[in-house]
């Protein structure tokens, strides 16, 4: 059931497919207590609405109800970098202007910074890291030159890195690529 799940979430494209799927994870988290990649997969797929939705306020619900999940996997897994990540990457979510940026920036890199002193062979980190970067105007240090070595340090992670389980988060990749390429432009 995880991994049909796992596969869904990948191909979805709505925000409707990606709620039904996280609350698929989610009733797969309440019977599974004593697992925390159910719950980890809930909050991924609702942060995974801000790409698909131009709705701030429907973005703004489903990160909210995603942060209960992370504050949830925090407490349980307080060491485990992945969880830093997806702070990370849902704090990144919400910046939607300048007010916010500075706010979400500034806790995404921190949620950032533990993630890398818990692994710093984690690729996910640097894809974020990346992202922030890229996207943050050059004036205040940003922009895609600044961005390339953070993408191609998670690309090279991405190649070595070896799931801990069959369900082991292992998102963007693909996405890695992609800026890669927009660097190079």
């Amino acid at each position: 059931m995880m991994q049909q799940n796992i596969e869904k979430m990948y191909k979805a494209e709505t925000p409707q497919q990606l709620s039904t799927i996280s609350s698929t994870f989610y009733r797969v988290a309440q019977k599974e207590t004593d697992e925390w990649l159910p719950l980890y997969y809930a909050s991924y797929s609702l942060v995974r609405i801000a790409f698909f939705s131009e709705d701030r306020d429907e973005i703004d619900k489903h990160l909210d109800v995603a942060q209960r999940y992370v504050d949830e996997l925090m407490e349980a897994k307080p060491r485990e970098s992945e969880v830093h990540v997806l702070q990370a990457l849902l704090y990144s979510m919400r910046i939607s202007g300048a007010m916010s940026g500075m706010k979400y920036s500034a806790l995404s890199n921190e949620a950032l910074d533990k993630a890398e002193e818990l692994n710093k062979n984690n690729p996910r980190i640097y894809y974020c890291r990346g992202n922030n970067v890229f996207h943050t105007p050059a004036m205040f240090g940003g922009g895609k030159t600044k961005a390339k070595p953070l993408f191609e340090k998670a690309m090279v992670l991405y190649e070595s890195e070896v799931p801990q389980t069959a369900f082991w988060p292992s998102w963007d990749k693909r996405h890695t690529k992609k800026m890669l390429e927009q660097c190079n432009d």
